[in-house]
């Protein structure tokens, strides 16, 4: 539920989604809680309604390994109530094709989902924020942060569209520079909106590792592969950008891709003073992913 914007999920139907082959429930008023036996689909029907919101898996999962086996399509519809008025949002896959959105019948962007909802999904997965790659931790800042900010979803969306011409023009011997430009100037308004969120986040999040623990410290930290001192302006952080695509600007035509840039950041952890990921046990990760996931909830609310 999304108070601040009178966003509410009052239904869901799935057709041939996982293993909910037919499934139609109209939620409570307050807290729902789902209980059943292992395998029954209790975790399925949380990314239903991650899908239905996002229109993506918070599980990091492909849309066909979402189709039920023997099937060829899932769709999902949901009633949506958003400031008042009751909507029906449809969001449907068939293999081999694209994934279609729907608002009250009329063709809607994913993109538009992420503007218009906020969802904070918690389960084992999380494990994989502190243990997992760092494109992981980037996919995670990603996804909640274009929740949290519909400019940051913009820039994101122009530097990942800039970055795939310049690997292109790399991959063809061609001068990169105009790509670099577009590159600075994107990649300066992302990198200053994921230190301002992880600013945001890290203060109730390490507040309630230390409550959930017992006391015990955790740090969170946005580490851009490219150093600069996100606190001054936007255009002295395109100024240090752009001294660093100058400085690597040989290494990348000889390997032929870009080097350096906001899809090669990463976010650290700390746990105890200690590496969370190298030092932290499963418990200590289950703890500070729910602690971040307690964050984002109060941060996106």
């Amino acid at each position: 539920q999304r108070s601040g914007a009178g966003m509410r999920i009052d239904r869901i139907g799935t057709t041939s989604f996982r293993n909910l082959t037919a499934l139609d429930i109209s939620f409570s008023s307050g807290a729902n809680v789902f209980y059943g036996e292992n395998g029954s689909g209790k975790t399925n029907l949380l990314e239903a309604l991650f899908v239905l919101c996002l229109g993506r898996s918070q599980r990091r999962a492909q849309d066909q390994v979402l189709v039920q086996n023997g099937s060829d399509v899932f769709r999902l519809v949901g009633q949506v109530r958003h400031d008042g008025r009751s909507h029906e949002l449809t969001v449907a896959y068939q293999r081999g094709g694209k994934k279609k959105v729907a608002l009250d019948g009329v063709p809607f962007r994913i993109v538009e989902l992420f503007e218009r909802h906020c969802v904070v999904a918690a389960g084992p997965e999380d494990s994989d924020i502190f243990s997992g790659a760092p494109s992981v931790r980037r996919e995670f800042l990603d996804l909640y942060l274009c929740q949290y900010s519909s400019a940051y979803l913009e820039y994101l969306r122009l530097y990942h569209r800039a970055l795939a011409q310049k690997n292109a023009a790399l991959k063809q011997e061609m001068d990169c520079a105009p790509f670099d430009s577009l590159l600075t100037q994107y990649g300066s308004r992302v990198m200053k909106l994921r230190a301002e969120f992880i600013d945001h986040l890290k203060a109730p999040a390490v507040t309630h590792y230390a409550t959930i623990s017992g006391g015990e410290s955790m740090e969170v930290m946005y580490q851009p592969s490219i150093p600069c001192d996100l606190s001054s302006s936007l255009q002295q952080i395109e100024e240090q950008i752009a001294r660093a695509f100058e400085t690597i600007r040989k290494r990348e035509a000889a390997a032929g891709s870009s080097l350096i840039g906001p899809h090669r950041d990463d976010l650290g952890f700390t746990i105890a003073n200690q590496p969370a990921r190298t030092h932290g046990s499963q418990g200590q990760w289950r703890t500070a992913a729910i602690s971040l996931k307690l964050a984002l909830y109060g941060l996106l609310q």
